[in-house]
């Protein structure tokens, strides 16, 4: 599995887990399938970039996190995404 791929489904299905939240219902807050989330959970997919800034702010996770394998070291900014 690609390592961006990786990094993004560990940090979104560690979100959900730690937040309680069925796949399904993090779907449809998106307003995806709960396929589509599945996939990117499991690391086959990678979101689109609406996807990916709709998940930014739905997580709180900052969108340059998705990116950055190791957060500590990461070279981008700490800031939350607007909503």
């Amino acid at each position: 599995m690609d390592e961006t791929l990786k990094n993004l489904s560990d940090l979104l299905r560690k979100w959900r887990k730690e937040h309680g939240i069925k796949e399904t219902a993090a779907a449809e807050e998106l307003g995806v399938g709960a396929a589509t989330w599945g996939h990117w959970e499991e690391g086959v997919r990678l979101p689109t970039l609406k996807n990916l800034v709709a998940l930014s702010r739905y997580t709180g996770i900052p969108l340059q996190h998705f990116f950055c394998p190791n957060r500590h070291r990461c070279p981008f900014r700490e800031e939350a995404p607007e909503k």
